[in-house]
């Protein structure tokens, strides 16, 4: 499980619960995973024992995050000794920084040989890489095409080892370093890995540091650049570089939460800003979760940009000041929209699309309200004009796509659910499309260019929802029409929110009872997604759901009801302050993603509004 996340929206690098780093991702967030496996040994060399930290079980793990950076912290608790490790990303060189501390807790001065394994699947995939040792710079490099990975110790590395994995019967490099010493193998290539060994003196009850260097580009000469600029300064210069841009850029956002909030809510907070900030790149794209378990259980994973999830974050990120990262969201969303208006299922990171399980023409019709209605909010949190005609072609062709894509009811034709299940005409979907014709209209008002269709369409379909889709014998929505479908489904509590239903209207209050009463998870709380969801597990409780009631809650006036459900969130969270996509309704545990970007951004999204509720005593925000 991914314990930390670091990256600067090019590397991002994840560490899992044995401090091991477990996915590496280049030139994009979520894409390419170029890692295979990590380890961290340490050898006693006056009692020639040999372990692999995280593995063996003399050796407990603690972890929690580097003086209020994101910078991941491991600390390793031996018999004899205690390591400690610290990784972190550079902000603007494509750099890791490892520290590694060994502290002798004996009496007596020791001697230590410190080991790190690296194996890598340049591209993802194992095969045709290439490891050597430099002589010259006095580095390991590992390569494919124009991948190029390069580790420098500081000091400098006492010995080497290139060798190989997986093929031949061989186990991989990591075994030669069992013995406390290496083969010192030059090159390898095919299924390439390598190891690296410091020797380390630490005096009695003192301690010694030493810090691997990861340098990552696109061609030989560009890395060898980076080890040129990086050998002319200090490695402890460049990780306090790293550490100290960090802190400060959480200190730039707005932290102000109401004083009644518990001390865990307010980490959890600071810490979804950095999870925002990490799962997005440098060209727009925000990926769902780093999170590949999926791949062993479904054949595929969350690395893409979502264009739903990836509306609804960069609305949280509007509301943190993450503005730039917003907007280059929304040109990424430019790029890749359809000529006819509507966005694919979803794409990688670089933009190509991506894989689906959808027939053609392969439309969730929410996900093209939400980028539309996306910049809407992000045009408020600035009041720039420029921006709404800069993304002024995106919303018209989505807007002109969703009035067009209609039936005779004024309903939206059947598509794919946002739980990307079932197409039909779903409630949640029509009050998207809703919304987002709406605030395209609102756009084009204030830049001169409203005709009034899109708004009376908007209405239109509003009225046509509340006749077709509310239930009133269940006193909610039903999930979908065409076919018919009555299941209570949590995402129908957002009608609020889209404005479908006004809070002062009676039917509001009766579908937040009806959805708490039948979707509220007795055994561990929360709110499951609807009646009979099987995904991981049965009707298993969703932190995005909890926190729509929550939502719902504040704009119904009840304002301690949603910080309940906010400090329930909050105490999901793992001890690195990760939310996952949901709990195991049975054991309480993450399953399925940990993190999920989406639960991190409605965390924010709905603190934010409590926050403004808070401070103005008034109804809860509803400017989506």
């Amino acid at each position: 499980m991914i314990t930390f996340l670091v990256g600067n929206s090019r590397v991002l690098l994840t560490i899992d619960e044995k401090g091991n780093w477990s996915n590496l991702y280049y030139p994009w967030a979520g894409q390419y995973q170029h890692l295979r496996a990590v380890k961290l040994g340490l050898y006693d060399v006056e009692e020639d024992a040999f372990a692999w930290l995280g593995d063996d079980a003399a050796w407990t793990v603690e972890q929690d995050h580097h003086r209020g950076s994101n910078a991941g912290r491991t600390l390793y608790v031996g018999p004899l000794a205690d390591v400690e490790v610290v990784d972190s990303v550079h902000s603007n060189h494509d750099l890791i920084v490892r520290r590694i501390v060994v502290h002798n807790k004996t009496p007596d001065a020791k001697r230590f040989r410190l080991f790190h394994y690296q194996s890598l699947m340049v591209a993802e995939s194992m095969y045709q890489d290439t490891a050597y040792w430099d002589d010259e710079r006095r580095t390991i490099n590992h390569y494919k095409r124009n991948y190029y990975f390069q580790y420098m110790g500081a000091p400098a590395f006492d010995a080497f080892t290139c060798g190989e994995h997986t093929l031949k019967g061989l186990q991989g490099s990591y075994v030669d370093a069992e013995d406390g010493k290496l083969e010192g193998s030059r090159i390898s290539h095919g299924a390439a890995d390598s190891v690296a060994q410091w020797n380390v003196d630490v005096p009695a009850g003192g301690e010694a540091t030493v810090r691997l260097m990861c340098m990552i580009a696109q061609s030989r000469k560009a890395v060898n650049t980076l080890h040129a600029t990086f050998k002319a300064r200090a490695a402890e210069e460049l990780e306090k570089e790293a550490l100290d841009f960090w802190r400060h850029w959480i200190e730039h956002k707005d932290m102000r939460l109401p004083p009644a909030l518990s001390p865990r809510a307010r980490d959890v907070y600071r810490q979804s800003i950095y999870v925002l900030r990490t799962c997005s790149s440098q060209n727009g794209a925000i990926i769902a979760s780093p999170d590949p378990r999926t791949l062993k259980s479904g054949g595929d994973t969350y690395n893409y940009t979502w264009w739903r999830d990836g509306a609804y974050i960069s609305k949280a990120m509007d509301e943190v000041g993450l503005y730039e990262n917003a907007h280059r969201f929304l040109k990424f969303a430019e790029q890749c929209q359809e000529d006819e208006g509507y966005f694919l299922h979803r794409h990688f990171p670089d933009g190509t699309v991506g894989s689906t399980w959808h027939l053609p023409p392969f439309i969730q019709i929410d996900q093209t309200a939400s980028v539309v209605s996306a910049v809407w909010h992000h045009f408020k949190r600035d009041g720039d004009l420029d921006v709404l005609l800069e993304l002024w072609p995106v919303v018209k062709r989505g807007a002109n796509f969703l009035e067009s894509f209609v039936d005779a009811r004024g309903l939206p034709l059947p598509s794919y659910d946002l739980w990307e299940e079932k197409k039909a005409v779903n409630a949640y979907s029509v009050a998207a499309v809703i919304h987002g014709l709406e605030r395209a209209e609102r756009i084009s008002e204030q830049l001169g260019k409203s005709r009034g269709r899109w708004r009376k369409a908007s209405e239109r379909m509003r009225t046509a929802m509340l006749q077709h889709l509310w239930n009133d014998a269940k006193g909610c929505f039903n999930k979908s029409i065409d076919p018919l479908d009555e299941t209570v489904d949590a995402s129908t509590l957002l009608t609020l929110k889209l404005g479908v239903l006004d809070p002062a209207d009676a039917r509001a209050e009766r579908l937040v009872q009806a959805v708490e009463k039948r979707l509220w998870v007795k055994s561990t709380g929360g709110v499951a997604r609807y009646e009979g969801d099987t995904y991981y597990g049965p009707e298993n409780p969703w932190i995005i759901c909890t926190l729509w009631l929550a939502e719902a809650h504040l704009m119904l006036g009840r304002p301690e009801r949603t910080r309940e459900l906010l400090e329930w969130a909050a105490k999901t969270a793992g001890p690195t302050l990760l939310l996952p996509e949901q709990l195991d309704a049975r054991t309480g545990e993450h399953t399925s993603v940990t993190p999920l970007v989406w639960s991190h951004s409605t965390f924010v999204d709905v603190m934010n509004k409590y926050r403004r509720h808070v401070e103005g005593g008034a109804a809860a925000d509803r400017s989506e």
